[in-house]
């Protein structure tokens, strides 16, 4: 038996890790897929009538946070979609394929046992022609007994990494070693110098060593951190020079260019930032590329075109620290064009997700809140200020200021209670301090500004009645009075903020105040409910146990569907699917079906839809038609063709060439190839392509061309075929992709006597990658000639 690897690729995708191996056993092709993942999912294969699998799909709940495109590799086609019930890899076989889970790390347990698991964290998809490599399988015996198997006395053994010949590898600790991790903490430590002398002396003791490149690039960083960027440049050819494939390419190229920006030698940074994006687009240096790049041009007085690149970096990125910058330096910009709300949207992009990003550009964030100030916008401000003052240390200088312009900001913004809490705070902390004066005055007004109602000045009185009585009758009776106040201007909030103080007054002298608090309760779950804040409408609701009348079911249902509470979704659908009304049982039936989908019962959603179809043959209601989506991705999730046809055709009759369905469409595609039906692969093939054309968006590019391309071989269309692959020529591809295109010309050209074209169709697919299969196979091909 032989048995070797020719491909590895690994696709980590936050949380979701997924990775293809490919091989050779006695002549025959196969192919591995790991799926891995932090948390138990589900995988389900599908088989045909003949007992032998056609699709695996697996099942996640969220989407990952990077999304990959449909994978080919001879023996598997992995794609994947995203659903409101959360996220699907599917895998269809060319030949043959199996559905393995890994159930057991032989490293860490010391026994086994037969489990026919519905979920794992680890799952093996394997396809091949015709015999399984690796493994046998054999059925249990029905009257088997399941005994584990204990493997504690004889653990499986481990022998370490292997050369190319199999045998192991032997490496003896030198002092480069030691070196190079004492290196790496002390860049971790942000200790430059040292990690230059340490990676300077090393190399010099060890020219040969294998971690050179790793040595070099370190120096590089620790350069470029120090701002020493003639010896970044000096270092960074090298580098280029000696390790021009080297995995950390594409961070000295950022280096590189970022380095000639700084010393003004612009042309040679641009050289160095056009191919960091061009051949390292990929790669996440480059969305900090175009950091440095803005940054240049903001430098040379062109800042619409740096906003373009910090625009790119935002978002094209996935690390924090680079799409704050971006978001930061656009917020500058946009407010400098006089745009406050997409400069707010901005700045309330960095808080919610990286607040601590304002301390490190302080005096500039400082500024901005001000600037927000100037421009009437107080609460951006605040919040700006907030997370500023959160990490500032109480003995920094700009912690008094910090704290006086938060209480300043939130006066402005009409937030009295919490500006008065910041106030207090300043002048409990810094009785004597610069700002004291000011404070004090501003918290002297803080509820007496012009325009106060006399509601205002009851709540006033009523506080300084609490702060003055406490616990006291007086106090307790003021508490009591307030709360009411605020249940009148309809300021449920702040009377449930006050909640527990409530709860503490005497039932028999205050009989009301549950009733207080339930109205409380109430009126804040409506206004939650008509501002669209349904997380913390859902989760106020059972916290309460509200119950609200029917005319608020709409806004109920709607935010249960939102946050995937699907079962308090149903229970108020189903409330409403007897009504008189056919507009309102056919809107809540919509609902329901909506709902099942979500809770993954596909049959009974294509049952509700079925009748909702019904329902809407007698009463149109066009808004509704999105029931044949949800028929025909529920059909999709069981693998029910025939109904799939027949919603897809009701999708083409109702929404007409709408790109929402390309992947619906890109679906029926998967559904000819399966059912072996050239015109069905060719008519969906040729509707992807149209709205790809028409919205100039090739999410289903290559695969799409290349499946069609095909198709149109099959049926000895071959100069259809050559059309359609021809049609790639102007999309951007990558090298193997590109390379495969090529090839596939040349192989129609030859076909068709046209040895020429042929030719340079296979010179083509060299240049495009030499080293890919198709590369290869075009090398082969020009031997002929």
């Amino acid at each position: 038996m032989k048995f070797w690897i020719i491909l590895s690729l690994c696709l980590p995708l936050f949380g979701l890790e997924l990775s293809i191996q490919s091989g050779k056993e006695e002549g025959e092709k196969f192919s591995i897929l790991h799926l891995r993942h932090t948390v138990p999912f589900a995988c389900k294969a599908m088989d045909d009538e003949f007992g032998e699998t056609k699709r695996i799909e697996c099942y996640l709940p969220t989407p990952p946070k990077q999304n990959f495109s449909p994978i080919d590799n001879g023996q598997l086609l992995v794609s994947s979609s995203t659903t409101s019930n959360g996220y699907t890899i599917t895998v269809l076989p060319k030949s043959k394929i199996k559905l393995i889970p890994v159930l057991f790390n032989l490293t860490k347990t010391k026994e086994t046992y037969q489990n026919d698991a519905k979920k794992a964290f680890h799952w093996n998809i394997v396809g091949y022609q015709s015999n399984l490599p690796l493994i046998s399988l054999s059925s249990s015996s029905a009257t088997a007994i399941n005994f584990p198997i204990k493997i504690a006395k004889s653990p499986p053994p481990f022998v370490g990494g292997l050369d190319l010949k199999g045998n192991p590898i032997k490496i003896t600790r030198v002092q480069d070693v030691t070196d190079y991790m004492e290196m790496k903490k002390a860049y971790a430590a942000k200790n430059y110098i040292k990690v230059i002398d340490r990676a300077e002396n090393t190399l010099k003791e060890y020219p040969n060593t294998v971690f050179k490149n790793e040595l070099m690039l370190y120096q590089i960083r620790s350069y470029h951190q120090l701002g020493e960027f003639e010896k970044v440049l000096a270092l960074s050819k090298r580098f280029l020079r000696e390790f021009s494939s080297d995995p950390g390419l594409a961070e000295v190229l950022t280096y590189t260019a970022n380095a000639y920006s700084k010393i003004g030698q612009i042309t040679d940074a641009d050289y160095f930032f056009d191919r960091l994006f061009d051949e390292q687009g990929d790669s996440p240096f480059a969305p900090q590329g175009m950091i440095y790049k803005a940054e240049q041009l903001e430098t040379n007085g062109e800042p619409k075109k740096a906003a373009q690149y910090y625009k790119k970096a935002l978002s094209s990125t996935t690390d924090v620290a680079i799409a704050s910058k971006a978001a930061f330096k656009l917020a500058q910009s946009e407010l400098m064009s006089g745009d406050v709300q997409k400069a707010a949207q901005y700045v309330d992009k960095i808080i919610t997700v990286n607040p601590d990003y304002f301390s490190e550009v302080t005096d500039d964030a400082i500024n901005m809140a001000t600037s927000f100030m100037d421009k009437k916008d107080p609460k951006t401000a605040a919040r700006l200020t907030e997370a500023l003052l959160n990490k500032s240390d109480k003995k920094s200088d700009n912690y008094q200021l910090l704290l006086k312009n938060l209480g300043l900001q939130l006066a402005k913004a009409g937030k009295r209670g919490e500006a008065l809490k910041r106030f207090n705070e300043y002048l409990e902390s810094f009785k004597y301090g610069d700002y004291a004066e000011e404070v004090r005055r501003a918290k002297d007004g803080l509820f007496f500004n012009e325009g106060d109602t006399n509601t205002t000045e009851e709540i006033k009185k009523y506080n300084d009645l609490i702060d003055r009585y406490g616990d006291d009758s007086v106090g307790r009776k003021a508490l009591y009075k307030k709360a009411q106040l605020l249940l009148k201007e309809k300021k449920y909030k702040e009377v449930l903020d006050i909640e527990s103080d409530l709860y503490r007054l005497d039932s028999t002298e205050y009989p009301e105040t549950n009733q207080l608090i339930s109205k409380s309760a109430i009126g804040f779950e409506k206004s939650l409910l008509k501002e669209g804040k349904c997380a913390d409408a859902m989760k106020f609701q059972k916290m309460y146990k509200i119950k609200l009348l029917p005319e608020w079911d709409e806004s109920l249902f709607n935010c249960a569907l939102k946050t995937a509470q699907y079962p308090t979704a149903k229970k108020i659908a189903q409330s409403h699917l007897k009504s008189n009304s056919v507009a309102e049982r056919q809107i809540w039936l919509f609902r329901m079906v909506k709902t099942q989908f979500g809770l993954g019962e596909y049959k009974a959603a294509s049952k509700g839809g079925e009748e909702l179809i019904t329902l809407l043959g007698v009463q149109k209601n066009p808004p509704l038609n999105e029931i044949y989506r949800i028929m025909f991705d529920a059909a999709q999730r069981v693998g029910d063709s025939d109904a799939m046809i027949r919603n897809i055709k009701s999708i083409e009759g109702v929404f007409p060439n709408d790109f929402t369905d390309i992947e619906r469409y890109t679906q029926m595609v998967s559904l000819g190839l399966k059912r072996k039906d050239e015109a069905m692969t060719q008519t969906y093939s040729r509707k992807v392509i149209t709205l790809q054309e028409r919205t100039k968006s090739y999410t289903q590019s290559p695969y799409i061309e290349f499946t069609l391309a095909q198709s149109y071989q099959n049926l000895g269309k071959d100069t259809d075929a050559l059309n359609v692959l021809k049609t790639l020529n102007k999309q951007k591809l990558n090298t193997e992709k590109r390379a495969r295109q090529q090839y596939l010309i040349g192989a129609i050209e030859q076909k068709l006597g046209r040895k020429r074209e042929a030719r340079d169709a296979f010179n083509a697919s060299i240049k495009a990658d030499k080293n890919s299969a198709w590369g290869k196979l075009a090398k082969d091909a020009l031997a002929l000639f």
